[in-house]
């Protein structure tokens, strides 16, 4: 895999206020990071409505693929597809029809409470270099806050209007609960876990993408405060795990 010289910063696009009155993001931009090619992240695709890139996602099967509920509240399952094995959204690789939208039972809509979501596509991925599955994180002890992350995804970069057609990621340390809690005013339960910080994050246009340590996803890019400030909060794939395999059967 690349060594990556930047770190990452993030959260995408909708805005929540806390109860202490200060402006939450879903996650919707990179800022830096590096180019990368799709064979180093062959799970990450690109999740597009009405041919728009929206948000991230990364692949479970052949025909299962895992995000942010956010990213699919208010969409409509015929209008999204899945670009899959390119490191561009706009271009590439091989363009799959959603045909069923699976949320979270206690996702709560617009907001980033139980934040996962799987996208079922109408026909199957060809696994190859570029187009493989992911591996979900299953027990706590996955969640080690030594250890430096990988997130990935097509947000905007440094330059808030300018987003990214190629692939970025960037190298980011996981945050624990109480610490990220203490920016967060409480608001951090076990369905999350955070990362980064200190000019290192995810932001607009990486919502549903990957956050993999040592090999296996263990977050969603899900919301955040800010951009690189503060850590960034994802949606811990630990927690829905049991759920994950009940209705994909993996």
């Amino acid at each position: 895999m690349k060594t990556l010289s930047t770190l990452l910063a993030g959260f995408l696009a909708a805005q929540f206020y806390s109860a202490a009155g200060s402006v939450m993001k879903t996650h919707e931009k990179i800022v830096g990071g590096d180019a990368v090619d799709i064979e180093q992240f062959p799970y990450q695709v690109a999740v597009l409505e009405v041919d728009n890139q929206i948000c991230g996602g990364s692949i479970i099967s052949e025909r299962w693929i895992l995000t942010a509920a956010h990213c699919t509240d208010d969409t409509i399952p015929r209008y999204l597809t899945v670009r899959v094995g390119s490191s561009f959204h706009q271009h590439g690789g091989v363009v799959h029809q959603v045909d069923s939208v699976v949320q979270y039972p206690d996702h709560v809509p617009y907001g980033w409470l139980n934040d996962f979501a799987l996208l079922h596509l109408t026909t199957a991925i060809d696994f190859g270099v570029a187009a493989q599955p992911t591996l979900l994180a299953s027990t706590d002890s996955d969640l080690d806050f030594d250890l430096d992350c990988i997130v990935s995804g097509w947000g905007k970069t440094l330059n808030e209007t300018q987003g990214t057609d190629q692939l970025r990621a960037a190298q980011i340390r996981l945050v624990p609960q109480e610490q990220c809690n203490a920016y967060y005013d409480g608001q951090v339960d076990g369905t999350m876990v955070c990362a980064g910080g200190e000019g290192h994050d995810s932001c607009q246009g990486d919502s549903g993408g990957p956050l993999i340590c040592r090999g296996k996803q263990v977050g969603i890019v899900s919301w955040g405060k800010g951009c690189g400030d503060y850590p960034g909060v994802y949606a811990n794939v630990v927690f829905p795990r049991g759920w994950i395999r009940n209705v994909t059967g993996y």
